[in-house]
């Protein structure tokens, strides 16, 4: 499940010579003027920082902050002017060293900005001849009234989500409600990531809330601008990653999250299980096993890009790389029974009877990690579990009898394992 390569269209255009200074020049030629509050000019870093936090509705900018120059803050500043009305028109900006990192500083207002889902990953810019500036255009996906009903329909939908939100919930009950709401409303669009560009909305936010479908960007914008709006601190995360085992590795993207003051990786496209056939049972395991995990679990099978400014070079650069080490809000960690002792177990055993009686597909628990896995889950597979069985039967009623058709599947990577549950007729 990669990311589909972004393009950049790059026009290359001699005009007639224009005399001008200052950013009085977008005035001049397009009748458009930034708000004063985005003059670089006259603002300090600090003032920028508490504008952008003013404008999102939570978290940190951090792709503000990877920029290294004020020229780069500049063009970052009259963009998100031109975004946030809505009117694809070129701006101009100083033809020097910024404009080699214009594609970049694209990148980074998307990563600070999730829910700008009418913002292309394509623009055109325009090369004027015996001058010192730059026309940028950004392309647009909706505009005039299409983008107004569009964002309308977007913030509708947004609210009607946050609304079934845990109101008094911990930060940790929220994300795994965006993660479980994504998951459960979204689908991975296969014949766009086998296209390799875009081709509708499966890149933005819009594509998974509102169309239902995206690439794995879709889905990171999406976690990422209702962690936005519940006020949990989260960023986008490029690298890449192997397909499906291939070897190949192409282009992906995640987020990581802050919870309770600690960094952990989710991955909701990885977690939005797809089974290869009808009839396999899809566990609790494989519906989170990237949700809150650590930099060397992620690692596993996923690479990290740079931050922006490393003399890397990469397709797409990171606004910052959180080290994750924290486990106590992996999912595992929070929802499963741990087990020790096969034999001593009893709180397992009311659970898997509880699931039993419910006539659950699956059951799930953890392997402690003060045992030794296989070696648990030997003594599971070769009596312990028969022993589970019996005791969920003889306080279950007929209809929810377990039977030696019960499978048990091992997750070793994971220090997790799943059943399977067959019923009798």
């Amino acid at each position: 499940m990669m990311k589909i390569i972004k393009l950049s269209v790059i026009l290359l255009t001699a005009v007639t010579a224009l005399s001008f200074s200052g950013c009085n020049i977008i005035n001049e030629l397009f009748g458009i003027e930034p708000s004063r509050d985005w003059n670089m000019e006259s603002r300090t870093e600090s003032a920028a920082q508490s504008k952008m936090e003013e404008y999102r509705q939570s978290g940190a900018d951090y792709g503000f902050l990877a920029l290294k120059t004020d020229a780069e803050r500049r063009v970052y500043s009259i963009l998100d002017a031109y975004v946030s009305s809505g009117i694809s028109q070129p701006f101009v900006v100083n033809n020097d060293d910024t404009l080699d990192n214009m594609t970049a500083i694209f990148e980074l207002y998307k990563s600070d900005h999730p829910g700008v889902f009418w913002l292309n990953d394509q623009y055109s810019y325009e090369y004027v001849i015996h001058t010192d500036y730059v026309e940028i255009t950004p392309l647009f996906s909706f505009e005039g009234k299409k983008l107004t009903d569009a964002r309308k329909r977007f913030d509708n939908e947004i609210d009607k989500i946050l609304a079934g939100a845990p109101a008094n919930g911990s930060d940790y009950e929220k994300e795994l409600y965006i993660n479980e709401y994504l998951i459960n409303h979204c689908v991975y669009d296969e014949e766009a990531a086998k296209e390799d560009k875009v081709v509708a909305n499966e890149q933005n936010a819009y594509g998974a809330i509102i169309d239902g479908k995206a690439v794995c960007e879709g889905y990171t914008r999406a976690f990422q601008y209702l962690c936005d709006r519940l006020r949990i601190d989260c960023v986008p995360v490029n690298g890449t990653c192997d397909d499906n085992g291939s070897g190949n590795a192409g282009n992906h993207i995640w987020n990581a999250v802050k919870i309770s003051g600690d960094w952990y990786y989710v991955d909701a496209t990885w977690n939005d299980f797809q089974p290869a056939s009808e009839d396999y049972k899809v566990t609790d395991i494989e519906r989170h096993q990237y949700f809150n995990i650590t930099t060397k679990q992620l690692l596993r099978d996923h690479t990290i890009n740079d931050v922006y400014g490393s003399e890397k070079k990469f397709d797409h650069y990171n606004s910052m790389v959180p080290e994750c080490t924290a486990t106590e809000y992996n999912y595992f960690n929070k929802e499963f029974i741990s087990v020790s002792d096969p034999y001593n177990c009893s709180d397992l055993l009311e659970a898997l009877a509880k699931a039993a009686s419910n006539r659950e597909e699956t059951f799930e628990f953890r392997v402690s990690d003060s045992v030794d896995y296989e070696q648990t889950m030997q003594t599971i597979i070769n009596g312990a579990a028969y022993e589970w069985f019996a005791y969920c039967n003889s306080v279950n009623s007929d209809d929810c009898q377990l039977t030696d058709n019960c499978k048990i599947y091992s997750y070793q990577e994971m220090n997790v394992a799943a059943i399977g549950l067959a019923y009798g007729e």
